[in-house]
């Protein structure tokens, strides 16, 4: 029987991603909400990198929300650009840690698959922070964490985050769609209208 609490958290963090691509405000309080049941789900799993995680992506959210609304000289940001090297270099740097953490749980936790489970972990923290900052590379990153989650949590028997994560790997194309969209249409000599920016 599936665990009602990770049912919960995985309708709210699916509203979530679709909200983050329309570029709602929504998507933050929702996130928030979903992120922190998800926090039992994986804790109750094994999956201790992925718990972990959870708080932190409660502070990246609240962050971001007040950015998403304020950011900007006290006014919604545009979605910018990041250079490639900055996005490798973030991933590159995610991933060595994600190493040196694995150690770490293999050594004092019962964690299962702690190698990707931490990750899942760097990776995602990253890709939300991209996010946060109205980045649109964000996506690129959020398409090899979805591929990485959907074999983890497979494993571990999670099949609602399963299918779920199988969902955010197509979803992360369409938020970069949607995404170049917005950006290719802000004019080189001016900022996107307030409204514009985060509706």
């Amino acid at each position: 029987m599936t665990d009602p609490l990770e049912i919960a958290a995985t309708a709210l963090t699916l509203v979530c991603v679709i909200l983050a691509v329309k570029r709602s405000l929504w998507q933050f309080p929702t996130g928030i909400l979903g992120t922190g049941l998800g926090f039992f789900v994986f804790w109750n799993s094994q999956f201790y990198s992925s718990a972990v995680l959870q708080p932190i992506f409660i502070a990246i959210q609240i962050y971001g929300w007040w950015f998403w609304v304020r950011g900007s000289n006290s006014a919604p940001p545009p979605i910018r650009n990041t250079p490639p090297a900055i996005v490798i270099g973030g991933m590159l740097a995610a991933i060595a840690i994600a190493l040196m953490g694995a150690s770490a749980l293999k050594i004092w936790t019962d964690a299962a698959m702690a190698r990707a489970d931490a990750a899942i972990l760097a990776l995602s923290i990253f890709a939300q922070v991209l996010l946060s900052l109205k980045r649109i590379e964000n996506w690129f990153v959020w398409v090899v964490v979805n591929a990485l989650s959907v074999f983890v949590y497979a494993s571990g028997g999670l099949w609602l985050y399963t299918a779920l994560y199988a969902f955010f790997f197509f979803n992360a194309f369409w938020g970069w769609l949607e995404w170049r969209k917005e950006l290719r249409s802000y004019s080189p000599e001016t900022e996107p209208a307030p409204a514009q920016a985060a509706r």
